[in-house]
């Protein structure tokens, strides 16, 4: 016979299994909050700004950290409070305009002046050339001062190209070139002046108005053309100081160079008939040579054939 099925119901385990409960302390292991902090930034004056700290994971109950000084708030009267100390915000170079600016400058020591970084003094062996803040002390000290140029700036009568387009001294610089005129007499030769009307009295004609430029002011690299007054009331020009012996200084033509500086050309002199005739082209003073009796003798130096 078949077996007997046992009519006893089965028994069922349910095992359930609880969440754990949320809010439970941290266990042993468990990391702190990360926190990151940007980088120092730098202005364009040279000024570095303190770094900002930023929480990223602290919990909701954080201290703000620039409150967790024990010192109070201190009276600072007319200088400014950074932090707990009082500073002149137009003066301190730790904090030059405002609180946490520190000026950095190549090669010196910082200053601040009317609330700008400056330079205070340059480091042993720098030197500064051109004053600006961005570069500090950025020559060493025994090497030509020789200021950058920056595109955009105002020409100056230094010798320099100051504005970066390749020229110097251009585009009538006022006060910096002069004319001189070229005349000539039947009676008293060739005649150099800065006075457009002595180019024209007695029985002088002017062969060329503004013939070439002299700077009016002494520079590195320049020296002065004397005119001279020879015992016969003819006139010649040269760099002696003592017109070569020939008779007295009888006045200054302006400074000339003595190498091809911003353009400058060559002043050629020349003597014939006894004339002392100068020009700053070498076809003319070849021609004086061959044609009318002239004798090359000597580079003067460089003029200018414009202002």
């Amino acid at each position: 016979m078949p077996a007997r099925r046992s009519t006893a119901p089965f028994i069922t385990l349910l095992l359930v299994t609880l969440p754990a409960c949320a809010g439970g302390e941290a266990q042993d292991g468990d990391s702190e909050p990360a926190t990151t902090s940007t980088g120092a930034a730098t202005s364009s004056t040279g000024a570095t700004q303190a770094p900002d700290t930023t929480s990223t994971g602290g919990s909701s109950g954080a201290v703000d950290p620039t409150t967790t000084s024990s010192e109070p708030p201190v009276e600072c009267g007319a200088l400014s409070t950074c932090g707990v100390q009082c500073t002149d915000l137009m003066l301190d170079p730790g904090n030059c305009g405002k609180c946490g600016v520190s000026c950095v400058i190549p090669h010196a020591t910082p200053g601040c002046a009317a609330g700008v970084c400056a330079v205070g003094s340059c480091d042993p062996g720098w030197v500064d050339c051109d004053a600006d803040v961005q570069n500090g002390c950025e020559n060493p000290e025994g090497a030509p001062c020789i200021p950058a140029c920056k595109p955009g700036s105002a020409e100056q009568c230094n010798l320099l190209d100051d504005n970066c387009d390749g020229q110097c001294d251009e585009g009538g610089v006022p006060g910096c070139r002069q004319p001189v005129h070229r005349a000539s007499s039947p009676t008293l030769g060739h005649f150099y002046t800065l006075d457009q009307a002595e180019a024209a009295s007695g029985d002088y004609k002017p062969e060329f108005l503004n013939y070439f430029y002299t700077h009016a002011a002494a520079l590195p690299g320049l020296v002065a053309l004397y005119r001279c007054l020879k015992g016969d009331g003819k006139r010649f020009y040269t760099t002696s100081a003592t017109c070569e012996g020939a008779g007295p200084v009888e006045g200054v033509l302006g400074q000339i160079a003595t190498e091809p500086l911003c353009g400058a050309v060559p002043l050629y002199r020349l003597y014939g008939n006894a004339d002392h005739f100068y020009t700053i082209s070498p076809e003319e003073r070849d021609n004086a040579v061959a044609m009318f009796g002239y004798t090359f003798e000597a580079q003067v130096g460089f003029v200018w054939p414009g202002p």
